[in-house]
């Protein structure tokens, strides 16, 4: 992101407020605005990687099953009216909804269905999803409601797979019809279809059945922190995430708006780069650990709103088991890279950061870079525009990592998944598709794939345990910088606002007076 584009989002969002009479009105009724820091580049379910991208793609499309509330108590019926397993777990049968309909007008029938997992499990359409699915073998289709899934071995995790938002069926006739392009016109059969997209600007969904709450919902990115508090005070928005922490007093005193504090399952990293020195050194992964004062990023930079790391997932993942903090200790970082390189390590550290996509993200990886100067690392610092770096960072080569990511050291990301499988197995099993870092491990790669398959649920979750604390405390594959929380500003006749834990709005439940 330039300085240029900062300073015309802010003064864009300053003109507004200004323009605007002092307790202007808010949008009609009838349209709900939505504002975040990042834009998204697909809105395809079957190759998108992004949460922004998620949180329209629940309202426009259905999955044969979904989570039941926000607190994960249980897995309901989307599409599936009713499902069943048979007694050696390898087969998962569904009966379809009747009379369910594409925005388009075509059938959401079991072949629909079935055209949706095999594009998933197509290696040509290159999906970063598709590791989670290959677990399905085979499917048949017996009628135009019922559908059965094989896997080759029990999936502990079958249904927990399905509520993902890859997992969501999209029109067969839509994404023939437009191809490479569907990504950009998507097609799906939830409360409220696509109209338009303008990146980096806007992204509009009009209601489209008698549950859809709002005429229509815009969704805008504005990735200065600054901007998006401006744009809630000038009316421009109804509700906006990730506001800065040193915002919250400001918003609580304006009597037109309110402040929501939700926990996340988010944790906030560097990535690091194992297929490069110094990184391909697991003893220098739990170095780097200990040259940053992490308990002073959560106080300082993000104002308490946010947690010290203590395990490789955030409190709230299923399989999280608290264990001890890395101390802050630069001297004994120092002493770790000393005695590996004793000449000295002179390659310049490439890092990389987006900015406005997790919360401080820029400042966060700046004050990092701090803390590698200060123990004798020479560093080189980019900033992203958060579209531009899932590209990159994602984009196929050959050599080092596999990916785009090999052009760095180390680059700022995050995750929020809640399960345990694919919270870990997706970037940390051995040639998985979203494993950027080019982590290999052995004993993880045994104890994720043992656990994919394992019925006994204290059998899987100790084998969980395990590859976290290898994770943690033998093996790093990550600098843990912090778990953030979810900060959300509303106007004031906004209600029945809620959100998951992994930081997906549950935009159709809201009211607006």
């Amino acid at each position: 992101m330039t300085l240029a584009f900062k300073r015309r989002s802010l003064l864009a969002a300053t003109f507004a407020a200004a323009t605007l009479p002092a307790g202007a009105a808010q949008a009609a009724s009838d349209t709900l605005t939505f504002i975040e820091g990042s834009d998204f580049d697909t809105l395809d379910p079957a190759i998108s990687r992004t949460r922004s991208a998620e949180i329209l793609m629940t309202l426009m499309f259905q999955r044969l099953v979904r989570w039941k509330d926000t607190s994960l108590s249980g897995i309901e019926g989307d599409l599936a009216a009713s499902w069943s397993t048979s007694a050696d777990g390898l087969r998962w049968t569904f009966r379809l909804k009747p009379g369910v309909r594409f925005h388009d007008g075509s059938a959401v029938d079991a072949e629909a269905v079935k055209f949706n997992f095999d594009r998933l499990r197509d290696p040509r359409l290159g999906s970063p999803n598709r590791s989670l699915f290959t677990v399905i073998t085979d499917i048949q289709v017996a009628d135009a409601e019922t559908i059965t899934l094989t896997s080759g071995a029990p999936v502990a995790g079958m249904l927990e797979i399905l509520c993902e938002s890859s997992a969501s069926i999209s029109s067969p006739a839509a994404v023939q019809r437009f191809g490479r392009n569907y990504g950009r016109n998507p097609v799906g059969s939830g409360p409220y279809k696509f109209e338009e997209w303008t990146p980096g600007e806007r992204s509009v969904l009009a209601g489209a059945s008698p549950s859809a709450r709002f005429r229509r919902i815009i969704y805008r990115p504005v990735p200065e922190a600054e901007a998006r508090v401006i744009e809630l005070e000038s009316g421009n928005a109804d509700i906006a995430t990730s506001i800065p922490p040193e915002a919250t007093a400001r918003v609580r005193a304006n009597p037109r708006l309110k402040l929501v504090v939700i926990p996340s399952s988010f944790q906030v990293f560097f990535e690091l780069n194992h297929k490069r020195p110094p990184f391909d050194n697991p003893r220098l992964c739990r170095a780097i650990n200990h040259a940053i004062d992490q308990q002073a990023i959560v106080d300082r930079i993000l104002s308490g709103f946010g947690s010290v790391p203590d395990a490789p997932v955030a409190p709230g993942v299923q399989s999280y088991q608290a264990q001890a903090p890395y101390r802050f200790d630069p001297d004994f970082a120092k002493r770790e890279f000393a005695a590996a390189f004793p000449g000295g390590f002179n390659e310049t550290l490439v890092m990389w950061t987006c900015s406005g996509r997790y919360l401080k993200d820029q400042q966060v990886a700046e004050a990092v870079q701090g803390y590698l100067n200060a123990i004798g690392l020479k560093t080189e610092f980019r900033v992203w525009e958060w579209a531009s770096y899932q590209q990159t960072l994602y984009r196929r080569q050959q050599g080092g990592t596999g990916f785009g990511s090999s052009a760095a050291h180390m680059w700022v990301l995050g995750t929020s998944i809640p399960t345990a499988d694919w919270r870990l197995s997706r970037r940390l099993v051995t040639g998985q598709s979203a494993n950027l870092g080019g982590y290999s491990n052995p004993r993880i790669d045994a104890l994720l794939n043992g656990a994919r398959t394992e019925l006994d649920p204290d059998r899987r979750m100790e084998a969980y345990h395990e590859a976290n604390r290898i994770l943690w405390a033998e093996e790093p594959p990550n600098l843990f910088l912090y778990n953030q929380k979810q900060i959300i500003a509303t106007q004031r006749g906004i209600d029945n606002f809620d959100a998951f834990a992994f930081e997906v709005p549950l935009l159709n439940e809201v009211t607006k007076a």
